[in-house]
């Protein structure tokens, strides 16, 4: 997987109405909104955690000016995972939420009517990592074994589950630890025997001294997608207008982001709560980078979303009996807002 060859160049204002005057300016790019003070509009963004390194992009498109040149201010409402992510979002504490697709799922089959509107990651990145000493080297050798997750309500639960499912087993086979984001203490000590992650989580374990692991990789037996935007469904035509506002403030800071990396890691060094080492900031970002991308992407745009590869995914949970209704991802997911970017 590449970085994309995408660039970007931001005018400035004066540049643009020096050029062509407010009103030419305002037909022949309409993105452009002309943001006074009165004119901001709040947008609570629900995430699955607190402001990480990994989300360089978004601090990006906040320091830039990119959301308030669509005339948003950002709220970060940081959360313990998918689950609790959406059900802020659900209780009326946000306004889009940034989740995993297991976290649509199980609302969908409890009657939530939802939006995904923009995919985020479109590759898989949960894995679940053990020491050497361990010797857990395929799924079958987590039959018996404690394993930590962030939460019960997280990715690294139901990508765990997920490679079991596929590998003839289930959570009952196994038993599960909630250790929030910080699981080293717990598996150098021998807490748990191995730890449901993500790429960039096990990156920083292993450059805070982790020592040698065995993988095993969620994408290796489902690559659906890490994250995705989503809103409820009875906000979705009134906020059209916000939510691709939204979306497009992002999508710019990812593409600023692609093409000034040193600056994005001197800007999320000052606010992700993991950004005390620029190096560490460096790796984690380009992780994310990456896996914003991948063939689909780059043929249809970035956020597209693949709703045949959702709609594998949401099958297999139902087979595992992870939920107990048929889900059509084609009624969930939309890639209206995405082709307005």
């Amino acid at each position: 997987m590449t970085i994309s060859d995408r660039t970007f160049v931001k005018p400035s204002r004066r540049q643009l109405l020096a050029a062509t005057g407010v009103a030419a300016t305002s037909l022949a790019m309409p993105w452009i909104r002309k943001a006074g003070a009165a004119e901001i509009e709040k947008v609570r963004m629900a995430s699955w955690s607190p402001r990480l390194a990994e989300q360089a992009n978004i601090y990006v498109s906040e320091q830039v000016g990119f959301f308030k040149e669509q005339g948003i201010e950002l709220e970060w409402i940081p959360g313990q995972g998918s689950g609790d992510a959406l059900k802020n979002m659900i209780a009326g504490n946000g306004d889009i939420a940034f989740v995993g697709p297991e976290a649509i799922y199980l609302a969908a089959d409890k009657g939530s009517k939802l939006k995904a509107v923009y995919d985020i990651y479109p590759t898989n990145v949960f894995n679940v990592f053990a020491l050497k000493s361990k010797q857990i080297i395929a799924p079958q050798d987590l039959k018996g074994k404690k394993i930590g997750v962030i939460s019960m309500a997280s990715g690294t639960r139901y990508n765990l589950a997920t490679i079991l499912a596929l590998n003839g087993m289930s959570e009952r086979d196994v038993e599960l630890v909630a250790l929030g984001l910080s699981a080293a203490p717990a598996i150098l000590d021998g807490k748990v025997d191995a730890m449901a992650s993500t790429d960039s989580i096990l990156y920083g374990m292993q450059a805070a001294g982790l020592g040698t692991v065995d993988v095993i990789w969620a994408r290796d037996y489902l690559n659906t997608s890490t994250d995705l935007f989503v809103v409820e469904e009875k906000t979705f035509e009134p906020k059209k207008d916000l939510f691709t506002r939204f979306l497009r403030a992002y999508r710019k800071g990812l593409e600023y982001t692609l093409k000034n990396q040193d600056e994005a890691v001197a800007i999320t060094s000052k606010v992700a709560i993991d950004g005390k080492d620029p190096a560490r900031v460096a790796a984690s970002m380009k992780l994310r980078l990456l896996c914003s991308q991948n063939a689909t992407t780059r043929k249809y745009g970035l956020g597209w979303i693949d709703v045949a590869s959702l709609q594998e995914s949401a099958k297999l949970y139902k087979d595992a009996g992870f939920i107990k209704n048929d889900i059509d991802m084609s009624a969930i997911a939309t890639n209206d807002l995405v082709k307005k970017l």
